[in-house]
């Protein structure tokens, strides 16, 4: 099952390869010179400019010396000035979007430096979406070699096919490929002069095709959403099957019963039921009025399904959908080797106790930065987790 999306930068989030082409374009023009731009394309894009020179082949075109590093600046600022102002590529902000409601993890690797690459996803809101951030400085080599894919993978703790590459360019797709990764090719203006892109999917845009869409060519089919009236038998089952004890099934429904349910999200594939996840509300004492926090559980697989991926997008995106609603924190008993890779803590490095003890298994995660820190005080359930022995 797919958990991640590692997207390629330049090209593929921004279009940062068109203004720098017609940069280098009209400084040859003044000289009365074609820039070797599928030259530039082939060797260029998708891995670093050391492997060609703009100036440095002007110089040898005229048969005269220039002032590289004075034309170099130069073009740097022009290409920072005109970059600045650029909007995300078409489709890319719903890719993001869609990826945090799908419970899907986002990377990127680029071969661009930190400085930029940080600097832009900040500038648009899209850098705190981001897992991991992977950028030339991370990686020995840069593309077409895969060392940047496999960064982003050791940093996501994944395996190459539990998640998908998006890149613009062949020598991005090889890095991607050579890495282990099934690609999305996305040419822009630049890279679709070189022809059809050797991708295992190749889309003209991604504002063609949703993301869900994307997914389920690969063979990810998995849907997760709030339940419906029609799904309470399956959440029985579920909850049932996967502790083999009907109390967890029983909390279930009386929460449901009685309106306490903040929000019930489940994890269905092709219409059978596989897994749900409860988030019910919890309160801090002496109270803190302004603080909203959550209870997470049960959150329950099939037994069939467990240790596929369901619980992990699960998770997510319950988390994501109650970050959105605004609630500042969620706790919980569990394994702490199992919840960290979600960001949890022991609650007890918050100041924290609960109902259920201030041991290890519980746990809490700040949904809003900073907003357990100093706040101290028990965490108290609500009684229908009492009334059912849990």
């Amino acid at each position: 099952m797919i958990q991640a999306l590692i997207f390629d930068f330049d090209g593929l989030i921004l279009d940062t390869e068109t203004p720098e082409v017609q940069i280098w374009q009209e400084l040859y023009s003044r000289y009365g010179q074609q820039f070797p731009l599928d030259e530039w394309v082939r060797t260029v894009v998708g891995s670093t400019v050391s492997n060609l020179d703009p100036v440095a082949r002007l110089e040898e075109l005229i048969a005269a010396p220039l002032d590289r590093l004075a034309l170099h600046a130069q073009a740097h600022r022009t290409r920072l000035d005109w970059q600045a102002s650029l909007p995300p590529m078409p489709g890319v902000a719903d890719y993001l979007d869609s990826a945090r409601r799908l419970g899907l993890r986002l990377a990127v690797a680029s071969s661009s430096p930190h400085s930029w690459v940080d600097a832009y996803l900040k500038r648009q809101h899209f850098y705190d979406l981001f897992d991991a951030v992977i950028c030339r400085e991370d990686a020995p080599r840069l593309k077409p070699f895969p060392d940047l894919f496999l960064a982003a993978l050791s940093s996501l703790h994944l395996h190459a096919d539990q998640a998908l590459a998006l890149e613009d360019s062949p020598n991005g797709i090889r890095a991607a490929q050579a890495a282990g990764l099934r690609v999305v090719g996305v040419p822009n203006s630049i890279t679709a002069r070189l022809g059809p892109l050797p991708a295992d999917l190749a889309l003209a845009s991604l504002s063609d095709l949703p993301l869900a869409d994307v997914l389920a060519r690969f063979g990810d089919t998995l849907a997760l959403r709030p339940e419906t009236l029609y799904d309470l038998p399956a959440i029985r089952l579920v909850e049932e099957a996967a502790f083999s004890r009907p109390a967890e099934a029983a909390l279930v429904d009386l929460v449901r019963e009685r309106g306490k349910s903040t929000l019930s999200l489940v994890a269905e594939r092709e219409g059978v039921l596989l897994g749900h996840i409860l988030f019910t509300p919890v309160t801090i004492a002496p109270l803190q009025p302004n603080l909203g926090g959550l209870g997470i559980g049960p959150i329950a697989v099939l037994p069939k399904f467990q240790r596929t991926g369901i619980g992990s997008r699960l998770m997510r995106a319950g988390l994501d959908h109650v970050r959105r609603l605004g609630y500042a924190f969620v706790v919980l008993l569990g394994d702490p080797g199992y919840y960290s890779r979600f960001g949890f803590k022991p609650a007890r490095s918050f100041g924290l106790t609960g109902d259920y003890g201030d041991h290890d298994a519980f746990q809490a995660l700040e949904l809003l930065p900073g907003s357990l820190p100093g706040v101290g005080g028990h965490v108290k359930y609500i009684p229908e987790f009492a009334e059912t022995d849990l």
